[in-house]
């Protein structure tokens, strides 16, 4: 999901925010991020839309909704909402476009904090620096992301690409790597991200507890408009940073759960659905394990190996909870915020258990 890179990021810039400036620039150059991004995604420019394969991805989205509904059940959500947005596959100049405006809108919190002071606090290594880091980051997870699901946090307003997306180029280039019947490919990742929109749209009260999670971890305590001297504002980028590491830890508690879940159902639908799914899982399994040497410095260095760690976590957490008590057990987890497991209880399943047997 793109809100978890942007916590990475969003980390490194407030780590940064430092260095007195005479005068002020923006935070990030963000035509600067997508040239960048553009130019190492590894796919030319201006591809026609594929019409056909766009009826393919409707046609799967159409086939699987009423199994996942089978297998996830109806959720908090009021009558008439829809669960499960259009399913539609994007390039990777669409994929880096469609998340430079998420980063962007998701960021103006951040970038705003320019504004508070004269002559801004800027980053220490400059807006060259961090405009780069981030092209380069998004240019290269553009040739790896096969699917992504955006929840629009923070009062978002909807992109134009659907929000339940899966990279083609990439869903092809791995199927024809491994050999991978492609068709199934498709439907198997499709089940991740159907099943995020699931948790998301079935449990409203999850947004609005992510969004304020955000708020802490991106701004703090200047979320609130507040209008802080210089020293004031150093002492929140610096004293607080402890309510914001906090945060980040509920976070990835949080994120643990969800592509964990997303994990588990994926598999058990897949499973019973697809008849070469051995053949995926043993393909996904070698993925996440034969990484270049370059794969697994860009990863440590962005901080995304602690996501990619997130999906193996958070389904061992789900399989050990739901093996304690069924699957009315693991299901207490989107009954609300108090539910949530803890990134300790995530590590060791059985302290949310024993947590959940006492109330």
């Amino acid at each position: 999901m793109a809100w978890g890179v942007a916590i990475g990021v969003g980390a490194v810039v407030l780590r940064e925010l430092v260095r007195p400036r005479e005068q002020a620039a923006r935070l990030i150059d963000w035509e600067r991020v997508e040239q960048i991004a553009l130019n190492r995604c590894g796919e030319a420019a201006h591809l026609p839309e594929d019409a056909i394969r766009q009826q393919t991805y409707q046609a799967i989205a159409a086939e699987l909704e009423p199994l996942l509904a089978q297998a996830l059940g109806p959720g908090t959500a009021s009558s008439g909402t829809r669960l499960y947005p259009g399913l539609t596959a994007v390039g990777r100049r669409q994929w880096v476009r469609f998340n430079i405006r998420i980063f962007r809108q998701m960021f103006e919190p951040l970038e705003s904090l320019q504004q508070l002071i004269p002559g801004s606090l800027i980053l220490s290594f400059g807006q060259k620096g961090i405009s780069r880091y981030l092209g380069l980051m998004l240019g290269l997870l553009a040739r790896r992301v096969l699917g992504q699901y955006d929840p629009a946090l923070l009062g978002r307003e909807p992109v134009e690409t659907s929000s339940l997306i899966l990279v083609e180029p990439n869903v092809q280039a791995w199927a024809e790597k491994d050999r991978l019947p492609i068709d199934e490919l498709r439907r198997w990742l499709a089940m991740h991200e159907m099943t995020h929109a699931w948790e998301f749209k079935a449990h409203p009260w999850l947004q609005a507890y992510l969004e304020g999670l955000l708020k802490q971890v991106l701004v703090g305590r200047l979320s609130d408009g507040h209008r802080p001297g210089r020293l004031e504002l150093i002492r929140t980028l610096t004293v607080g940073v402890g309510q914001q590491w906090k945060a980040i830890s509920k976070l990835q508690a949080v994120m643990s759960l969800l592509e964990g879940y997303s994990n588990l159902v994926m598999n058990e639908v897949g499973r019973r659905q697809l008849p070469h799914f051995a053949l995926l899982e043993s393909a996904y399994r070698r993925r996440q394990e034969q990484r270049t040497p370059l794969e697994r410095a860009f990863l440590r260095l962005t901080g995304l190996e602690m996501k990619m760690r997130q999906y193996v976590l958070g389904e061992r957490f789900c399989r050990a909870v739901r093996e304690a008590g069924g699957q009315p057990l693991l299901a207490r987890v989107w009954e609300g915020p108090d539910w949530l497991p803890t990134m300790a209880e995530i590590q060791r399943p059985q302290l949310f258990v024993e947590r959940a047997r006492t109330r």
